[in-house]
């Protein structure tokens, strides 16, 4: 049986609308469609009929506005539940019992973020002040859940059509905030570290003395252990390095040191990198692009990819700086604080700049956990961390998504409160495994 086109009826054919429908149809369910104004289109052809008007024998969506409106409003939706189905702008009279189409996109464009909210202390959204987290499915891919409870609701009427079976993968990414504790840091900073080590402050003297000397290896140089483990459990990797100066928030050296260097140039040769922009650059347009064209001038390509340093994700602004230095995948979105699925989704999807009403060119890769959120903010232990990762690789592979987790050098370290965490990351590679 050949596979037919679904119809989108709205009265009023709104960017919002056309974003959403390619968010669910294109990128989620792989459904070929098309939206229209005019009913007369339609005929006898499956179709979705999104409007409050009076409409028999079709399957309908009624509509909450959200889709219908532009600029911004007040939208806080209430959280009820179909069975074990978070439900966003329940709405009567229709085929399902929900606006999905408004749920969707309250969700991946990040509506909360561009409403006033109390940060933390960097200017960052909380994963606890989410509207997914007060309504207990942070930890739940709703979009994909819902894109497919409305296929499966559309195919039992309209058995034509047909849905796209999407292939579960897993990628890891390591940000390289501080590749080494002791080496590459200049004479005066290793200086001042030496005093405050032995004024009993920070590291041990002879641990840094040893190391500069070539006796022992860096605290924070876990490199060779990560690509062992990379290779052996075939994964795909990407590591964001930074290239900015130093400062309070940013301890990476200085990009034209050479080990820094070779290092950079190593993994993006064997697995490819981005750009980690520093703390520094977040607001800061002229800064992000020099850190870009000091990527560059180290690996010799443009950083398309991109992490901001410390989370920094400030709704549109950091991605309107990304596209303007010519960034065109972000890996920042994910909370600091919480696991889960920000946008809701676990898979890329195009970024929908709420402000100027337009979809972008950027396209935004959504990662599930970090090792630090689960230890320096939900202060869990191993076990305890490993079967919070276990439940969001197995909600991922549900979804047919990508399972993006975020590790770092310096908690591969088995130091500094991280002991144990070496056996969290290789269960992890184990566990996200096709």
């Amino acid at each position: 049986m050949a596979t037919r086109k679904l119809w989108i009826y709205s009265p009023d054919v709104m960017p919002r609308l056309e974003y959403t429908a390619g968010v669910i149809f294109s990128t989620v369910l792989g459904i070929n469609y098309e939206i229209t104004s005019d009913r007369r289109k339609i005929g006898a052809s499956p179709a979705i009929i999104y409007t409050n008007e009076k409409v028999k024998d079709q399957f309908v969506i009624r509509p909450s506005g959200l889709l219908l409106d532009s600029g911004l409003g007040h939208a806080s939706p209430e959280v009820s539940y179909l069975d074990e189905m978070p439900l966003l702008f329940p709405s009567e009279g229709g085929s399902i019992p929900f606006d999905l189409f408004s749920a969707v996109f309250y969700m991946v464009s990040r509506y909360e973020e561009y409403l006033p909210f109390s940060p933390d202390a960097h200017g960052r959204f909380k994963g606890t002040a989410s509207l997914a987290f007060r309504g207990n499915f942070l930890r739940m891919p709703v979009v994909e859940i819902w894109s497919r409870y409305l296929a499966a609701e559309l195919v039992r009427r309209y058995p034509v059509l047909t849905i796209r079976h999407n292939e579960y993968n897993a990628l890891v990414t390591i940000d390289v905030d501080q590749p080494f504790a002791y080496r590459s840091r200049g004479f005066l900073r290793s200086m001042g570290g030496l005093v405050k080590g032995l004024a009993g402050v920070g590291a041990k003297p002879s641990d840094r003395i040893k190391t500069m000397s070539g006796e022992m290896e860096d605290p924070y140089d876990s490199f060779s252990y990560i690509e062992a483990q990379l290779k052996a459990h075939g994964c795909e990797a990407l590591f964001f390095f930074p290239t900015g100066d130093q400062g309070e928030y940013d301890h990476n050296p200085p990009y034209r040191d050479h080990d820094y260097g070779e290092i950079i140039r190593r993994y993006d040769r064997l697995y490819g990198s981005g750009l980690h922009p520093s703390y520094r650059s977040a607001g800061r347009l002229k800064t992000l692009r020099m850190e870009t064209e000091r990527y560059w001038s180290i690996t010799e390509h443009h950083p398309e990819k991109a992490r901001q340093h410390w989370l920094l994700l400030n709704m549109p602004d950091t991605y309107r700086e990304f596209e303007e230095a010519g960034i065109r995948y972000d890996y920042t979105m994910g909370f600091h604080d919480e696991p889960g699925f920000r946008a809701g989704i676990a898979r890329p999807f195009p970024f929908y700049d709420l402000s100027r009403e337009k979809i972008t060119g950027l396209t935004v890769v959504p990662f599930q956990v970090m090792d630090g959120t689960l230890r320096q903010y939900m202060h869990l232990q191993p076990e305890s961390a490993l079967e919070v990762i276990r439940s969001l690789i197995t909600a991922t592979r549900k979804a047919g998504g990508q399972f993006v987790s975020i590790w770092h050098n310096t908690s591969l370290s088995e130091g500094n409160g991280w002991e144990g965490w070496r056996r969290v990351f290789e269960e992890t590679l184990s566990m996200q495994k096709v």
